[in-house]
């Protein structure tokens, strides 16, 4: 689905656009004058589906160069394999995530108590993908005219980084599952949630300056998109945790 010369959302489930299958988060492309970005990579249950998307919006699959990783949680990093192999492109993410992906810890992204609890399906195969890029907190990168700065944001996982990415047209906040659309955020029940973390997160991103946010689930915003950052900092500033899109 293209949004606007450059930027494109190639797969989205249940929780956004239904694009693609059902478990695939908001998968987002951004254009860079050596070959565009993916920001994350659905959960793999069907990764022929993508494809379909890129060609309706003329898209070479060959000229997707990297994919960057916000969590190791399934519906964000599972298709991160079959990517890499049909597409060869490199794989970047936090040292969390990295560590995880590339030795399919399914304890460790909270997939085996996702499947035990009906969230996944109980034959949903999660596949290892090794980790071309390690990248550190505040690290920034340069894909030609585009930059790329992770940003720690843990607090729905223990992994959890954003991307701020700045290209000749926008500054723009690849959140994964650390903001939403109306200041929300995503608190589940797993061993590395942790509420008071996603709080210091909100604080962290409404000191950002951005104007669109690119979030993991749901809806996007390409205008004003402080305004959902600083809609949750409002909740944080009154003791209270913003409400959860879970």
């Amino acid at each position: 689905m293209r949004i606007e010369e450059g930027l494109h959302l190639v797969m989205s489930g249940g929780g956004g656009f239904d694009l693609t299958d059902a478990f695939d988060c908001n998968v987002f492309l951004v254009g860079a004058e050596d070959g565009w970005l993916m920001f994350d990579a659905g959960a793999g249950r069907d990764p022929d589906l993508v494809f379909d998307v890129l060609a309706g919006d003329g898209i070479d699959p060959a000229s997707i160069r990297h994919l960057l990783l916000t969590h190791g949680h399934a519906d964000h990093s599972g298709g991160a394999a079959a990517l890499r192999e049909r597409l060869g492109l490199a794989v970047h993410a936090g040292a969390a995530t990295a560590a995880m992906v590339a030795k399919g810890d399914e304890e460790g992204i909270s997939l085996g108590k996702a499947k035990r609890g009906g969230v996944y399906p109980p034959d949903y195969a999660y596949r290892a993908c090794p980790v071309d890029g390690v990248w550190q907190a505040d690290e920034v990168r340069h894909f030609g005219d585009v930059s790329v700065q992770l940003i720690e944001t843990p607090g729905h996982s223990r992994d959890h980084v954003s991307y701020l990415v700045t290209t000749p047209r926008r500054k723009m906040l690849v959140a994964g599952d650390a903001l939403f659309h109306g200041g929300k955020v995503a608190i589940q029940d797993i061993s590395d949630c942790d509420v008071g973390a996603i709080c210091e997160t909100v604080r962290k991103l409404a000191a950002i300056e951005f104007d669109t946010l690119l979030p993991g689930h749901h809806g996007f915003t390409l205008k004003d998109a402080r305004r959902h950052a600083d809609l949750a900092l409002q909740c944080v500033n009154r003791m209270q945790i913003p409400p959860s899109i879970i």
